[in-house]
């Protein structure tokens, strides 16, 4: 028997079978109209989607879900909401699986279980012009039962045994607290919790752009979310997007 989930008060459930994606239909809702706080869950996806327009491979009774957020902020502020997110994940994790578990957040939005990826977020958002966003989406995986070669999932790694409406309730929670926090004292305690479970904060790293590969320190994080590396020559460089690996 599926477990129906009990979300924190003001949140909406819509529950599908098979969708395509959670993320495309949650886009579709929130362009018309649907409010703040409604979460679309499948059981199933058939065209799930990654970051950089890969694709999220969907196994059998692993999580599925879209949050549709109306926060009313600059476009340049949305990418708060992923780091929110992925702290979200990390403390739902914290609850379902033993303390000798390492879990880990790796810039900008992977969360890791002893250095194996186990969790997606991926965050779009409806700008138009200078106003604020209309709309974000943020979407979220996580392997509950199974994961693609390379990943790992919680049952793997001793996990309790839950259903995804099991983890999805606690995670719902979760946002919720966060969101709160964010909304009324802004990114600052988001993002030290987020650099509290960094994979790589203070190490060499190297960061692949579209150009170019950049090694150096990683410090921290800007305002926005953007990975501040601490270059050989003694300059520090902000980054929004690229790939890190290890130096």
């Amino acid at each position: 028997m599926t477990y129906q989930p009990q979300l924190p008060a003001g949140f909406s459930l819509i529950e599908l079978q098979t969708v395509g994606s959670t993320n495309d239909h949650a886009r579709v809702l929130a362009k018309s109209g649907y409010p703040a706080n409604t979460i679309v869950w499948a059981h199933e996806q058939t065209a799930g989607k990654g970051r950089q327009g890969n694709t999220w491979t969907s196994v059998p009774g692993n999580l599925y879900m879209s949050l549709i957020l109306r926060p009313e902020i600059a476009a340049a502020l949305t990418g708060q909401l992923s780091f929110m997110a992925a702290v979200a994940l990390a403390e739902t994790f914290r609850e379902l699986l033993p303390v000798t578990v390492q879990i880990n957040l790796k810039w900008p939005n992977d969360v890791l279980l002893n250095d194996r990826k186990a969790a997606g977020i991926l965050l779009e958002s409806e700008v138009n012009g200078d106003k604020p966003v209309e709309w974000v989406v943020i979407g979220m995986g996580i392997n509950i039962a199974g994961a693609p070669e390379g990943a790992v999932s919680l049952a793997e790694l001793g996990g309790k045994q839950r259903q995804a409406g099991e983890v999805l309730e606690i995670l719902a929670s979760r946002l919720k607290s966060l969101h709160e926090v964010w909304l009324k004292s802004g990114f600052e305690p988001v993002r030290a919790e987020w650099l509290g479970y960094s994979r790589n904060l203070g190490t060499t790293i190297n960061v692949r752009l579209p150009k170019q590969t950049l090694t150096g320190t990683f410090t921290g994080l800007d305002a926005q979310g953007a990975l501040q590396l601490l270059l050989p020559d003694g300059s520090q460089k902000s980054i929004s997007s690229g790939e890190v690996f290890l130096g």
